[in-house]
C-alpha cells in the first residue's frame, strides 16, 4: 500500500473492519465501514440531519476507491442515484450536500424532488478552491454560507439546525463527527476506507470519546 494513503496508524490502533459497528459509549454515536453500492446499516435512519462530502464526479469516486484497495466499475451517474436514495432512505427534514460545479445542476435537481425547499451557495474548499453547498430542507435557512471555508461549514450548520443526531454518508476523516462530538450531538455514519474511519475513530477518542465494537 502507498504510504501517502495509510492516512498514519490509526487502523493500528483502532482496527475496524467491514461487518463491524463501532458505538461511542457517551453520545451512543455509530460508525461502520460501507460501500454505499451495498445496504445502508439501518442505524443510519435515526439522524434528523444528514451533512455528507461526497465524491464530486466518476475520477474522485474511482479515487477514493483505489485509495481503500478496492475496485469498482461504477459511473458516478450510478453512485449519485445511490446516494440519494439513500437520503430518500433515511428522510432527515434537513440535508447538506457539497459538491463541485461540474454536477451541481444535477444534485440540485435531485434535492429538488427530496425537499419543498433547496439552497446553494458557493464556499470553497482549502481555503482557495471554489465548491458549492447545497441544502435542502422544509424551510429556508436564513444562514449565508457564502465564501465560507468547508471547514467551518458543517459547524455553522449544526449550530444553527435543530437536530438530535447527525449522518455522514462519507465519513473521511471525521470532520462531521468531531464537530458534533464537540457539540454535545451524537453523530452516524459509514465510510468505505477502513483506514480513513480509524483517523475519525482515533480523534474522537483523543477528545474524550470511548468505543466499543459490536458486529453488524
Amino acid at each position: 500500500m502507498n504510504n501517502k494513503w495509510k492516512y498514519g496508524d490509526s487502523w493500528e490502533h483502532f482496527p475496524i473492519s467491514e461487518g463491524e459497528i463501532w458505538t461511542e459509549k457517551k453520545t451512543e454515536s455509530k460508525v461502520c465501514v460501507c460501500d454505499l453500492f451495498d445496504r445502508l446499516p439501518s442505524f443510519m435512519e435515526e439522524a434528523d440531519l444528514i451533512y455528507t462530502d461526497s465524491p464530486w464526479n466518476t475520477g474522485n469516486m474511482k479515487g477514493f476507491y483505489t485509495k481503500a484497495q478496492k475496485k469498482t466499475e461504477r459511473t458516478f451517474a450510478e453512485f449519485a442515484a445511490v446516494l440519494f436514495d439513500h437520503i430518500a432512505t433515511i428522510g432527515a427534514p434537513v440535508c447538506y450536500l457539497e459538491i463541485g460545479k461540474q454536477n451541481l445542476t444535477n444534485f440540485l435537481e435531485e434535492m429538488e424532488v427530496l425537499f419543498p425547499v433547496v439552497q446553494h451557495w458557493q464556499v470553497t474548499y482549502y481555503k482557495r478552491h471554489k465548491s458549492y453547498l447545497v441544502r435542502g430542507g422544509q424551510e429556508k435557512t436564513d444562514v449565508n454560507f457564502t465564501g465560507i471555508d468547508d471547514m467551518i461549514t458543517p459547524r455553522v450548520a449544526m449550530e444553527n439546525e435543530q437536530f438530535t443526531c447527525v449522518a455522514d454518508l462519507c465519513m473521511g476523516r471525521g470532520l462531521i463527527a468531531t464537530t458534533a462530538f464537540e457539540l454535545g450531538k451524537r453523530f452516524v455514519g459509514t465510510e468505505l476506507n477502513k483506514r480513513r474511519l480509524a483517523v475519525t475513530i482515533e480523534k474522537v477518542a483523543k477528545m474524550g470519546g470511548e468505543w466499543l465494537t459490536t458486529q453488524r
